[in-house]
């Protein structure tokens, strides 16, 4: 998770003009993970860390904190923040050089034609790229036995460290006086340290609840749209039917709707959030 005055529901005042504070850190119903919390002014250097989160930071967080801390076997859960998803191996645009678009089909072992010409080449590499698309950080996780689930976008209701981000940013608001610096990182240490599995575990128990209500939804859309079905059907039936007898002088009118709503998808294995 990364703090910043600007972030929604921020703090109530801000900490010194100008200034911001990251903090990158995951945890899981265990409580936050041991010795992952980076702490930097946004803007300033501090250690090998500088300007603001980006996904050279987040890559040397994630070797150098995150890592060495894991559990085995970890899911690691993230949102879609551009750090996170960094393509190792992109697709070719379409203004990159033929042979360029050449070598990526070859290296994915895509069959083209020699004569193609560049829009050729391209439609081709669009059709394919989806399938072929690796992200830095899972290719990271994966070299060590982790794996990375992703959210779906715009649903940071399914994320845990936004509710612990949450309880972080209320620990502080209730604590802080002066709104120094210096005081708001002192504030966020003493805060992190007593998280630990109990406030996680209800957290993460409310993501769950959370989860099973889209999962709920989701049942209730499938009935709908089997009913809508069916009951299109008919009307087509009917349809017919009164074509073939238009003298009966019956008018049939039908009006349905359905409402859609957001999915989610739950992995059973135990996670971590980041």
């Amino acid at each position: 998770m990364s703090w910043s005055d600007g972030s929604t529901g921020g703090l109530k005042k801000p900490i010194s003009k100008g200034q911001r504070v990251v903090i990158v850190h995951a945890g899981s119903e265990d409580g936050f993970v041991p010795n992952a919390l980076l702490l930097f002014k946004a803007g300033t250097k501090s250690g090998d860390y500088h300007d603001n989160m980006n996904y050279l930071n987040y890559e040397k967080w994630l070797r150098c904190q995150l890592l060495p801390n894991l559990p085995p076997n970890s899911v690691v859960v993230v949102d879609n923040a551009s750090y996170h998803n960094k393509q190792s191996d992109p697709a070719p645009t379409a203004n990159a050089k033929k042979v360029y678009m050449k070598k990526w089909l070859q290296e994915k072992e895509i069959p083209y034609d020699e004569n193609m010409l560049k829009p050729q080449l391209f439609s081709l590499i669009k059709a394919h790229k989806e399938q072929h698309k690796t992200y830095s950080i899972d290719k990271i996780l994966s070299n060590h036995n982790h794996s990375v689930l992703r959210l779906p976008p715009y649903h940071p209701d399914l994320n845990p460290i936004e509710m612990a981000w949450a309880a972080i940013k209320g620990y502080v608001s209730s604590k802080n006086v002066d709104w120094s610096t210096g005081k708001v990182i002192e504030l966020v240490k003493e805060k992190v340290a007593v998280m630990g599995a109990p406030e996680w575990g209800r957290i993460c128990q409310k993501i769950k609840d959370i989860e099973a209500e889209y999962v709920k939804s989701d049942h209730v859309v499938d009935l709908v749209t089997d009913e809508f079905v069916i009951f299109a059907d008919d009307d087509c039936d009917t349809d017919e039917e009164s074509s073939d007898d238009d003298d009966d002088g019956h008018d049939y009118d039908s009006e349905k709707t359905i409402k859609n709503t957001s999915s989610a998808s739950a992995d059973p294995r135990p996670s971590t959030s980041s």
